[in-house]
């Protein structure tokens, strides 16, 4: 599963949504047992940040 790009209104900006959303996509693609392709900075990023997604990430040493 790629993820290419997060995108929110400048007004909702500064409130967790972003990265509510990030774990949401990430959480529904571990249950579906998916590897995922964080093209997205921010997704790649909270990945960074978020030990947990690691194995299931392309770009973090997941199979693809």
């Amino acid at each position: 599963m790629e993820y290419k790009h997060t995108l929110l209104p400048e007004a909702l900006s500064g409130r967790g949504i972003a990265g509510y959303l990030v774990k949401v996509i990430l959480d529904c693609a571990a249950a579906r047992k998916l590897r995922v392709k964080p093209t997205c900075p921010y997704v790649k990023s909270y990945i960074d940040k978020h030990p947990e997604y690691q194995a299931d990430s392309v770009f973090h040493g997941a199979k693809a």
